[in-house]
């Protein structure tokens, strides 16, 4: 059976106009999460904090569930609300990232990625190339903004182009302390690949071929997550950035499976990657049938480039 080893770091700066960072991160124990707190200084901080808090109780838990994730994300809810609620005004936090379902990793055939969105901080994935390092044409988002620019877009009353000048970019839709609640979206991943898990304070201020190009640099995951950030600053640091990186590749016969710090060259093709989008009533083992068929025709039509 293939094994897996996971080689992540990740790296958060205030930014160049900002007198609070208000973003967290998790990087741990399977458990890859940014966080982008709102609410203004002291209330963003601890928004932000309060959430990861709550989701990294699943440190401790070796396999983890869709009932149990969402359970940390209404404790965070109401958490936040009563931050919220102490400075008599609204507290509020985007989430997302990755949250590993068994953390023995012993069988990466029988093993997964949760992958977990609220707001529009966003989780992006480039598949390994045949050749070695990360393929570029295979950049992409798989985490879809809740914010009223998608909102139009996804409506069909504006194209992307109109809606990036007409609709400010920080108008989100969810956040975790939400007075209307929070409904985070989940997706099913499979394991191997680089997934890089940022704040808008990242994306927002890159190209997205700029985004893909350093994303997939063939570089350890510690070098990419500094690489980001700079270019981040460097082209003007608006806003706290945050980003976290994690590469998970194939071990060799003799290597042990686990978690890292920092990343090994990458090496390996990720030929049938799949990721699936889980309705409300779905999780990774009990996925319907009209998502398992959406998957075979996925992999059809990549057979067939």
């Amino acid at each position: 059976m293939p094994h897996v080893a996971i080689n992540s770091s990740a790296l958060s700066d205030i930014g160049l106009k900002r007198h609070d960072n208000q973003d967290s991160y998790l990087n741990d124990s399977g458990l890859y999460l940014v966080a982008d707190g709102m609410g203004g200084g002291v209330s963003g901080r601890a928004a932000s904090a309060t959430a990861l808090s709550c989701l990294g109780r699943l440190a401790n838990t070796p396999i983890r569930s869709r009932s149990m994730i969402e359970s940390c994300i209404q404790e965070a809810q109401q958490q936040v609300l009563g931050i919220g609620e102490t400075k008599n005004s609204v507290a509020g936090t985007t989430l997302t990232g990755l949250i590993l379902k068994d953390t023995k990793i012993d069988d990466a055939l029988g093993d997964s990625w949760y992958v977990v969105n609220i707001g529009d901080s966003r989780t992006y994935h480039a598949n390994g190339s045949p050749d070695g390092g990360w393929d570029v044409a295979s950049f992409s988002q798989l985490t879809r903004d809740h914010s009223q620019r998608q909102r139009v877009i996804d409506s069909g009353r504006m194209l992307p182009e109109a809606a990036e000048r007409l609709v400010p970019r920080n108008i989100i839709t969810r956040a975790i302390g939400s007075p209307d609640g929070v409904r985070p979206d989940f997706f099913k991943a499979d394991l191997t690949g680089r997934f890089v898990i940022c704040s808008d304070g990242v994306y927002s201020m890159l190209t997205q071929e700029q985004m893909a190009a350093l994303s997939t640099l063939d570089l350890p995951a510690d070098d990419v997550a500094h690489r980001l950030i700079e270019a981040a600053l460097d082209a003007g640091g608006d806003d706290n950035a945050t980003v976290v990186v994690v590469d998970v590749t194939e071990a060799g016969g003799d290597t042990e499976p686990g978690f890292h710090s920092t990343g090994a060259a990458p090496g390996g093709a990720d030929q049938e990657w799949e990721a699936a989008r889980l309705s409300e009533t779905e999780d990774i083992d009990s996925m319907d049938d009209s998502t398992l068929e959406n998957l075979r025709m996925q992999i059809a039509a990549r057979g067939q480039d």
